[in-house]
Order: structure tokens, then C-alpha cells, then sequence
């Protein structure tokens, strides 16, 4: 007579995707708006919000650098060791409590010269120490500290752009144009090299904002 055996190795578990009690996603912002429609040779437009974001998904466990996700990927295995769980509760990964944005141009008198500029300030990415842990089922990583007990450095980005069109006979014209981005060449960091806490090398930068650059082009318009 045949003889079943039940195992509990690691390739025999079966998990139910679902969504587990507990699991949340609280959103609360408030965004404010001005305008100021092109007159007398300029325009603005600017907005700020203050907002948090804050639950318990699948992402809670990622890096300073990963993405808010509300679904597992074919890959991820969040929450199905307990021990994921740990201080998991906290501040999603897109949380950025202050997001400015201001953007505008002017007309330079009598030069047919336009300046442009687009000014964003934002809240660093939140993150939280971690450590990894040799367990029966596997190693693990686990939070020591609710995710948003650190964050990383805020963001503020200046880009500029100068344009001037010349007209080109009847045929149309040529619009000439430099851009600046990342005018203040703002270095903050995006991704850490780890974060855990008893790394030798815990929360040290390994990714940081693209510097300076300066790009030149021209863009060609065909009749009127």
C-alpha cells in the first residue's frame, strides 16, 4: 500500500494570496494653488502640498530606493515570514510631507529673449534601520524601527531655460535654446548602500541626484 508523507520543505509551501488583516493605506494632503496668467510680459504658476502617507503593504520592507508597491511582484515574499512584520507599520515609501513646485517665465523687453524656470523642493524618501537574521526558515530582515524614523536628504531642483526665435524670410522659424538643469547642482542622495544598522557601511549614500548639465539646441518651425 502506497505511504503518503507530508514535508515542509521550502519548495513544498503553498501560500493564499489575499489581503491580510491589518494591511492599510491612509492618505491625508492638502494642496494649495496660485496663478498668475501671462500679463504684462509674464506668468507664473505655483503649488505646495503637506501631505501623509502612511499603512502597512507589501512594500513596507523595501529599501530607501524601492518603490511603493500595493501588490507582490512575481518575485516578492513580504509578510510571509511573521517576522516581516516587525515595525513594518509606518510611512509608506512615497512619502514626501512637503512638495513645493513654482514655475514661470518673462518676456525680456525688446529682445524677443524668454526665460524660463521650474523650481521643485521636496521631502527626502523615508526609511528605517533594519538587520538580518539567521532563521530556521531562511534568513530574514527585519525592521528595528518603524519606516520613516529616518529619512533621506530633500530634494531641490532648479531648472532654467533660454529661448530667443529668429525668424527665418517666409519659411518659418528657428528658436534657439538652452536649458540648465539642476542649476544649484543639489547632491542629495537617492539609495543608501544599506540599511543595516549593523553594516559596516549602514546608511552611507551610494546614489546621489545627476549634477549640472547644460544642453544646447535650436527647433525648427515650418511656415507661420
Amino acid at each position: 500500500m502506497p505511504v503518503l508523507v507530508l514535508v515542509n520543505g521550502t519548495a513544498s509551501r503553498r501560500f493564499l494570496l489575499t489581503n491580510p488583516a491589518g494591511y492599510s493605506l491612509t492618505y491625508n494632503g492638502l494642496v494649495t494653488t496660485v496663478e498668475k496668467r501671462h500679463s504684462h510680459g509674464w506668468h507664473a504658476l505655483g503649488s505646495y502640498t503637506f501631505s501623509r502617507v502612511e499603512g502597512l503593504q507589501v512594500s513596507s520592507g523595501t529599501a530607501p530606493s524601492g518603490e511603493q508597491l500595493s501588490t507582490l511582484t512575481s518575485s516578492g515574499s513580504f509578510g510571509q515570514d511573521p517576522n516581516n512584520l516587525t515595525n513594518a507599520h509606518g510611512r509608506l515609501a512615497n512619502d514626501r510631507p512637503h512638495m513645493l513646485r513654482v514655475m514661470g517665465s518673462l518676456d525680456v523687453p525688446r529682445t524677443g529673449v524668454v526665460i524660463a524656470a521650474n523650481v521643485q523642493y521636496f521631502s527626502g524618501k523615508p526609511w528605517a534601520a533594519s538587520t538580518r537574521q539567521s532563521l530556521p526558515q531562511g534568513d530574514q530582515r527585519i525592521l528595528l524601527e518603524p519606516p520613516g524614523s529616518r529619512r533621506l536628504s530633500s530634494q531641490s531642483l532648479v531648472d532654467l531655460r533660454v529661448s530667443r526665435p529668429l525668424r527665418v524670410g517666409g519659411a518659418g522659424r528657428i528658436e534657439l535654446l538652452m536649458d540648465v538643469l539642476n542649476l544649484l547642482d543639489d547632491t542629495a542622495e537617492e539609495a543608501l548602500t544599506t540599511d543595516n544598522r549593523f553594516a559596516s557601511n549602514f546608511g552611507q549614500a551610494t546614489v546621489f541626484m545627476n549634477p549640472r548639465r547644460v544642453m544646447l539646441g535650436a527647433r525648427v518651425n515650418f511656415g507661420n
